[in-house]
C-alpha cells in the first residue's frame, strides 16, 4: 500500500505532497531523515487519505532561549 509524505513548515496551514514509498516504515525513515535536515514537519498519509503518522524533528536548540 503506498504512503504518501506530505510536509508544511510550522507556519504553514497546508500540507504539499513530496513523495511516496511503497511501506510504511520506509517513509517514516525517509519523513524522519526529511524533517531532521529540514526542520519541517512531515506526516504519512494513506491510499484512503487517513493520517497515519506525524513526524517532527525537535533540534537541540528548540524551546530553549539566548544563553
Amino acid at each position: 500500500m503506498p504512503i504518501v509524505i506530505q510536509s508544511r513548515s510550522f507556519d504553514e496551514t497546508d500540507w504539499s505532497d513530496e513523495v511516496w514509498r511503497r511501506t510504511h516504515f520506509e517513509a517514516y525513515v525517509v519523513a524522519k531523515t526529511k524533517a531532521e535536515l529540514t526542520g519541517r514537519i512531515y506526516r504519512l498519509v494513506n491510499e484512503a487519505g487517513e493520517v497515519l503518522e506525524e513526524v517532527r524533528h525537535l533540534g537541540s536548540s528548540f524551546g530553549r532561549g539566548a544563553d
